[in-house]
């Protein structure tokens, strides 16, 4: 049941901006890989660093979020949506055992293990392959207090995955210069 503090209010009548918007915007300089279809034409270490780029930029909106009652819960809800389908893409991309990524792979799962209870309080749960499923439900219920506590520039969580992001973008971000240099390649990488 929803009450005054959820993160979703009924009186809401800020701008609303969907799951859609903010993963364009954090896979703005490739979105052919957004879309399953679109990842088809790219290897896995192409994608690793694309998602890991994309994985940085959820990070930071969503540490730049104050998580009050004035702010837009739905924009919330769907930063958060949108943060998860990155995660998922990354964790799903650098998941090859001979890539570089592989070791963030293993710290990204290790890190959102270790918080899954403050995650599955705000409607977040994690599948047996480390992936994020959100109940919009129970996490549009949940307070600003408690995404907060998961989400908020100073959350341990959200820190931790910010600094393997990083890490993981250059670990991929090498790679595809050694593929790039040594063999071609498609990626515009913007320096």
């Amino acid at each position: 049941m929803a009450t005054s503090s959820s993160i979703i209010r009924a009186e809401s009548s800020a701008v609303n901006l969907t799951s859609d918007f903010f993963m364009k915007n954090f896979y703005r300089y490739n979105r052919n890989v957004i879309k399953v279809s679109g990842r088809e034409e790219y290897s896995s270490t192409e994608l690793s660093y694309e998602d890991s780029r994309a994985l940085k930029r959820a990070v930071a909106k969503l540490a730049s979020y104050d998580y009050t009652e004035e702010e837009n819960g739905d924009n919330i809800v769907n930063t958060i949506t949108a943060f998860a389908e990155a995660y998922n893409y990354a964790l799903e991309s650098s998941s090859r055992e001979d890539s570089l990524t592989f070791r963030q792979h293993k710290q990204l799962k290790a890190l959102t293990e270790k918080y899954e209870d403050d995650l599955e309080d705000i409607g977040i749960t994690i599948e047996k392959d480390g992936a994020l499923k959100i109940s919009e439900n129970i996490l549009k219920s949940s307070s600003f207090e408690d995404v907060r506590k998961v989400f908020s520039e100073d959350s341990e969580y959200i820190e931790g995955i910010r600094k393997i992001s990083k890490r993981m973008n250059n670990n991929a971000y090498d790679e595809v210069y050694t593929m790039m240099t040594g063999c071609g390649g498609r990626l515009n990488i913007m320096l």
